[in-house]
């Protein structure tokens, strides 16, 4: 199989357990302390990018708008735009891999996703009150999230993410990585299984030629170099307490399916410039000025607050609590 395939089916098979299952850890790295990054704007006081237009790393896709349709399911259109938010809801490990790799994944799993909404109307689940309780509370959650998101990153500068950057990231060492090897099974068994081989003295890659199921598999079970935060919580937490050449001693349960891992080696990774860590400060100074967004939303509303017998409690109005009359 050649990098191009392979990469490929790799995403292919991250898309459809990502998008079945979220925050960015920014890497560290040194870099020089002179000139702003080439992608800053002339003025260093205005907010960085456009963040509510797509950008697609095809170029072919560049050229097309958000609106342009790449499937349709019994007249319900699935557009480009579609397929862009679904990418940016994937986690940072899968969501950077090239546009046209996640591409076919992506339009996949909305595809099955707007069948199942097809299927679950016509049996009327949609006008169930339990299920309008959930879309409702899906709702206002996706609303109260985009509105964080774009008064949190108003105030976000380039100026703000090189002071940033300088402060956080420029002169310290990057993140440690672990070169991995990888066999996944869908049961239990079969991993303890192959455990049970390994400590015979069986080879890992000749094993995970034989039995893994990852996309990996063809490569003897090789992923390369990771960092912690591109792996599941499960995943890197077991990796990351290997020492090399070891494998793990027990099956590693995750993402639906049973893991056995062996790490190689580890080094440090290289250092990264300001543009290679540029988006994951943006998140994080996103997320730290979510605290405001909140403040500012509950000072405009009046909340009334119930016991379980339905008598008002108490009133909570421009930040100020008063209990009611008993």
């Amino acid at each position: 199989m050649d990098r191009r395939t392979f990469r490929s089916l790799l995403a292919q098979s991250l898309v459809i357990s990502a998008l079945m299952s979220t925050g960015t850890t920014a890497a560290v790295a040194q870099a020089p302390k002179a000139d702003p990054s080439p992608f800053a704007p002339g003025d260093l006081k205005a907010p960085i990018f456009d963040t509510q237009t797509p950008i697609y790393s095809s170029q072919d896709a560049q050229a097309k708008s958000a609106n342009t349709v790449v499937a349709d399911v019994d007249g319900r259109a699935i557009t480009l735009g579609d397929v862009q938010d679904a990418i940016n809801e994937l986690p940072p490990a899968v969501k950077n891999l090239p546009f046209d790799d996640l591409f076919p994944g992506v339009v996949a799993q909305l595809v099955r996703q707007q069948a199942l909404a097809i299927r679950a109307q016509r049996q009327a689940l949609d006008e169930d009150p339990a299920v309008r309780r959930k879309i409702k509370a899906v709702s206002d959650r996706m609303l109260g999230d985009e509105l964080i998101r774009r008064e949190a990153s108003s105030p976000i500068t380039e100026a703000a993410l090189l002071n940033r950057y300088n402060k956080d990231v420029a002169g310290k060492p990057g993140p440690e990585e672990v070169h991995v090897r990888v066999i996944m099974v869908t049961t239990e068994d079969e991993a303890l299984g192959i455990i049970r081989e390994l400590r015979a003295g069986a080879d890992f890659a000749t094993l995970a030629k034989r039995s893994s199921k990852d996309p990996t598999a063809s490569a003897g079970g090789d992923a390369g170099f990771v960092t912690l935060n591109q792996l599941t919580p499960e995943v890197g937490g077991a990796v990351f307490a290997l020492e090399p050449p070891h494998f793990t001693a027990y099956p590693v349960h995750s993402a639906g399916a049973w893991f056995v891992l062996k790490a190689e080696e580890r080094r440090r990774e290289a250092a990264q410039p300001f543009s290679a860590v540029r988006e994951a400060l943006y998140e994080a100074m996103t997320r730290e000025g979510a605290s405001d967004v909140i403040t500012a939303a509950l000072a405009g509303v009046t909340a009334r607050l119930f016991d379980l017998n339905g008598k008002e409690a108490k009133t909570v109005a421009d930040g100020k609590e008063t209990a009611s009359p008993r």
